[in-house]
């Protein structure tokens, strides 16, 4: 009868070893290749608990093959939770010192070789140890919802406190009645080890919802952005500029904008190349950029052509900003390579007027663009302000 026990939880043992090398395999093809953060650390996690799973199964007697076994259960439980906990710093974009690969290991090791006569001692320590690691991943997982709000982070820090949970009721289960309840060998453990089993598919569930969310992140902001400067695109600009417009007139407050254009920018693009182009614009970003509020909307148009929204702004305002602006880049340096340039710009600006139910954003974009043109036929390098209608 009790063969037959052994049998079984040699079998679970076995199948759950299955569960993660299945487990491993499909978060890695799962995952776009470019979209890997941490995939690989935590594929390898899982293909570790698989080992240990085996070898735990496989387990006999007490001889030196026993000792040698219990070493590598632990040092690979040990290394598999520090390398789930560097996936999710991979994943955030956070340092993860590959030193606490070797101390996690070494650590495991070190419990088993010392305590191997003292089961009891020797699986309380290791519990209370992984539900440690366990309650660091909870906190670095639950950082993650900053950065990619969603399902998965919570899935990832409740799984990771449920397991601290198991831990801890392991590690006092072999202290307080380690006879009763049998250590390895109890039903009790058996549930123990199933349970471990399961939080660790729903974190790894959670790993892979994050990845997802992120990608649909990633994909959602391409949409909204400018792929060379990183600012909103023109269709991201009147998606917002509608609300900014509705929000002005149900409050009444000012709504300006502004159209700033590179001047000669036709002629560095000759000179110097796309390339050259590319180099200036990603410059002249970073240079408005410093000139503009949090909850200003910096746009690329088209080209060499930007808008900027300004909400609660009116026209003096407006014309402020951009003359600030075009000062800031006629003070600028501009460099191609190692070529130092200097470049203007001119602006168009037109303002909302109070009351004006009828005016679109359309009619807002058209009214600043006949100011750049008044700017620039005056001369370049100026702001040039839309006359009320």
């Amino acid at each position: 009868m009790m063969r037959g026990r052994m049998l079984d939880a040699a079998t679970m043992l076995l199948a759950l070893a299955l569960d993660d090398l299945v487990l491993a395999a499909a978060l890695w093809l799962a995952i776009p290749r470019r979209h890997r953060h941490g995939v690989a650390a935590w594929s390898t996690s899982l293909l570790l608990q698989a080992f240990s799973f085996t070898l735990i199964g496989m387990r006999g007697d007490a001889s030196l093959v026993e000792v040698v076994s219990l070493v590598a259960i632990n040092a690979s439980s040990a290394l598999s939770l520090s390398l789930e906990l560097a996936a999710i710093h991979e994943f955030a974009k956070k340092p993860y010192a590959q030193t606490w690969h070797v101390a996690a290991a070494l650590g495991g090791a070190l419990v088993a070789a010392v305590l191997t006569r003292h089961p009891a001692a020797r699986i309380a320590v290791m519990s209370l140890a992984i539900a440690a690691g366990f309650v660091a991943i909870g906190v670095a997982g639950r950082r993650l919802g900053a950065d990619v709000p969603g399902r998965g982070h919570r899935l990832l820090w409740l799984g990771a406190w449920c397991a601290c949970i198991i831990f801890i009721v392991r590690a006092l289960a072999c202290l307080l009645a380690p006879t009763r309840l049998g250590l390895q060998q109890a039903p009790f453990a058996a549930a123990i080890t199933f349970a471990g089993h399961v939080v660790t598919l729903v974190m790894s569930l959670g790993f892979l919802l994050l990845q997802r969310e992120r990608q649909e992140q990633e994909t959602e902001r391409l949409a909204m952005t400018d792929a060379l400067t990183g600012v909103y695109n023109r269709r991201t600009l009147f998606e917002l500029g509608e609300k900014e417009l509705s929000r002005a007139r149900r409050t009444r407050a000012s709504l300006s904008l502004i159209i700033l254009d590179l001047d000669h920018f036709k002629k560095i693009n000759d000179k110097f190349g796309h390339l050259g182009g590319d180099a200036v614009l990603l410059r002249f970003v970073e240079v408005v950029k410093g000139c503009l509020r949090a909850s200003d909307v910096l746009t690329r148009y088209g080209g060499e052509e930007f808008c900027i929204l300004l909400p609660d702004v009116g026209a003096a305002g407006a014309k402020v900003v951009g003359e600030r602006i075009r000062a800031a880049i006629e003070g600028s340096t501009f460099f191609i390579g190692a070529i130092a340039l200097k470049v203007t710009s001119s602006a168009g600006v037109a303002t909302l007027p109070t009351g004006g139910a009828e005016i679109t954003l359309s009619t807002l974009v058209a009214r600043a663009d006949q100011a750049l043109y008044i700017a620039k036929r005056d001369g370049r390098n100026r702001v040039s302000v839309a006359k009320a209608a």
